[in-house]
């Protein structure tokens, strides 16, 4: 068996630190142009070139601007694998313009959190990134849906939402995971929790904190729903139910003991259609990244993924 032989890498070129990721573009008909790359991304572009792949790499320059660059790959049909390179959210804009295409998307984690890196088991390791895009088993994996646009991880209402609001690009490229624990403080310090109202498969419940995942974890190795999989798709639900500074630090505690459902104040469940709103202004994030505030609409994805995944062990 060979290997894959083709890679279109869009690079963030701010994730993780812009000084590691960025790249000089290259174009399709040079894709032997002399990069200049460090860290992961560079170990990576490095290992696949020994392999004797092309590489081509080209960086984002606006929100969205993954998406259009994926889907354009795509279409063009001559690549073996389009990979993001960056965060959570960069690898959210790729798949949204490979979602249904029959090329397969690759991942190298550059971002803070990680989680879907975490969430396929894969270790940052340039070796072990550069086995799995070569070798590695393309497999389909589920989406949601929130307001039109798919996603694969998850949506935060409220607290998380309003934590990815609060951060100034500029420090989380300095600090890193240390600008989330910042503004989390603050909005702790604010006293966390809104009114929301949300509506489960026509069910109507009220929470001060809302998160709707696709996935097991959460905020990066934590694990949020022990039960979820990216290879069965389904919504789970987690109502956090009080509002307040010593109520959060309960969750928040219980989200590292990893016994968040134990909790009575914290409902859970699973649901296909799932509508929030409030009269409150309320911050929303999508797989990371900041998306407005209310109203929400989810719903179960129907459409798949081709993902490029580490090989399952023999």
């Amino acid at each position: 068996m060979s290997g894959r032989i083709r890679f279109y890498i869009i690079v963030n070129p701010f994730a993780g630190g812009s000084a590691r990721t960025k790249v000089q573009e290259e174009t399709p008909s040079d894709s032997r142009f002399a990069v200049s790359t460090r860290g992961l991304l560079g170990e990576v572009v490095d290992g696949l070139r020994a392999a004797h792949a092309e590489v081509t790499l080209v960086n984002t320059h606006y929100a969205g601007h993954g998406c259009e660059l994926a889907r354009a790959a795509a279409n063009a049909g001559v690549y073996d694998v389009i990979i993001a390179a960056g965060g959570d959210g960069t690898i959210n804009e790729v798949a949204r313009g490979l979602v249904g295409a029959a090329t397969p998307m690759g991942i190298i984690p550059l971002g803070t959190a990680n989680v879907l890196a975490i969430e396929l088991g894969l270790r940052m390791r340039a070796r072990e990134i550069c086995d799995m895009l070569l070798w590695g088993d393309a497999r389909l994996i589920g989406t949601g849906l929130v307001n039109g646009e798919i996603f694969l991880l998850m949506a935060g209402v409220g607290f998380d939402g309003a934590v990815v609001d609060r951060i100034h690009p500029a420090l989380k490229r300095l600090s890193g995971q240390g600008a989330f624990v910042w503004a989390g403080l603050c909005e702790w310090l604010r006293g966390p929790g809104r009114a929301l109202r949300v509506t489960i498969d026509g069910r109507r419940e009220e929470a001060a904190w809302v998160l709707i995942t696709n996935v097991r974890h959460y905020a990066g190795p934590f694990v949020l729903a022990p039960s979820a999989s990216l290879f069965q798709p389904g919504l789970q639900i987690f109502l956090f139910r009080k509002p307040g500074r010593w109520a959060f630090l309960t969750y928040f505690v219980a989200l590292g003991l990893g016994c968040l459902e134990r909790l009575s104040a914290v409902d859970v469940f699973v649901g296909s259609t799932i509508e929030v709103s409030s009269v409150q202004p309320v911050h929303v994030e999508v797989d990371g990244e900041a998306r407005g505030g209310l109203p929400l609409t989810l719903k179960k994805g129907q459409q798949f993924l081709r993902m490029v995944m580490p090989r399952a062990p023999e």
